[in-house]
């Protein structure tokens, strides 16, 4: 049955969906606060500055969740890796213009991390050390002078440092997840342009509201 191509299609077309599902407004309306994502972006960030801890935590778990079961569920069930990379950007896709909350969605980083978690572990954890590391430092050093927000120099780092640095990585390793093993190198490109994908997706769609709103927008 995965091998169908109707399987396949529908499994996309699940995933965007499934993005569509922005928990932030979900969280939200369980808080039974009004006005959510009118004034701020409907993510794991928009939620803690407009509704504090209790708001951007469930958030981040939920985004953050729903990422890594698309690619997570492809694998166990055998999907194909170029369906598997399709679906993974659907999902992002969806939840930064999701169908159901009129194309208004979150920056995308929460369901990132959750799709980078499942097809790149490693890799994707020691990124998101070094960004931390950036972040933090510019937190307590130049932010008083530029005045722009940690979340986004953070962030910024690991979507345009992913690509280059998986593909300096895939020479010569394979890599191990959810118990099926495939040789990096045949993953390699696909894997890539998953990672150009985050950079498209998410940094373009911070361009335009930044032009937008004239002011730069956060992230998550």
């Amino acid at each position: 049955m995965v091998e169908s191509i109707y399987f396949r299609i529908f499994y996309i077309i699940a995933s965007y969906l499934l993005g569509s599902v922005v928990f932030g407004y979900v969280i939200a309306r369980i808080l039974k606060k009004d006005g959510f994502g009118k004034i701020d972006r409907p993510g794991t960030a928009g939620a803690g500055r407009q509704y504090g801890f209790k708001a951007a935590l469930p958030t981040f778990i939920f985004d953050c969740g729903k990422g890594a079961l698309v690619p997570g569920i492809g694998i166990l069930i055998g999907l194909d890796m170029l369906t598997i990379v399709i679906a993974s950007l659907a999902v992002l896709a969806g939840h930064n213009w999701p169908v159901f909350y009129r194309f208004r969605g979150g920056g995308g980083i929460a369901t990132a991390m959750g799709i980078s978690v499942v097809l790149m572990p490693l890799q994707f954890s020691i990124v998101l050390a070094a960004a931390l590391c950036i972040g933090f430092t510019y937190k307590y050093t130049l932010k008083k002078k530029h005045k722009v927000n940690q979340n986004v120099v953070s962030s910024l780092f690991a979507v345009i440092v992913l690509p280059p640095f998986l593909y300096l990585w895939s020479y010569g390793y394979r890599f191990l997840v959810w118990g099926n093993e495939w040789k990096w190198q045949q993953a390699t490109f696909l894997i890539f342009m998953l990672t150009i994908g985050f950079f498209i997706i998410i940094i373009v769609k911070g361009i335009i509201l930044h032009m937008i709103y004239r002011k730069v927008p956060t992230a998550g």
